[in-house]
């Protein structure tokens, strides 16, 4: 399980890498990263994701399917980070 320091540091990435105009703080762990329900990320915004992933946490996907399962919210990337220890 990640700690509220790990979900952080992705927040971090993810409103510098997409220059978000939000605090990292203010996103929320469970707040889907796609959809109008949620930060409203598309397609391109995946790939700056997939990219500040490699670079910030030093994990590759597999493959689409396994980033697809993992990019819902920050929770479910942070745990799957942690997982895989890249965090460390």
């Amino acid at each position: 399980m990640a700690t509220p320091e790990q979900k952080l540091k992705i927040k971090q990435m993810l409103v510098d890498g997409l220059q978000m105009r939000m605090a990292p703080e203010e996103i929320e762990d469970t707040i889907s990263l796609f959809g109008e329900e949620g930060l409203g990320f598309d397609s391109v915004d995946a790939i700056e994701i997939v990219a500040g992933i490699e670079q910030e946490f030093g994990y590759a996907f597999e493959n689409e399917e396994e980033a697809r399962e993992v990019l819902v919210n920050v929770e479910t990337l942070a745990n799957f980070l942690e997982s895989k220890g890249s965090f460390a």
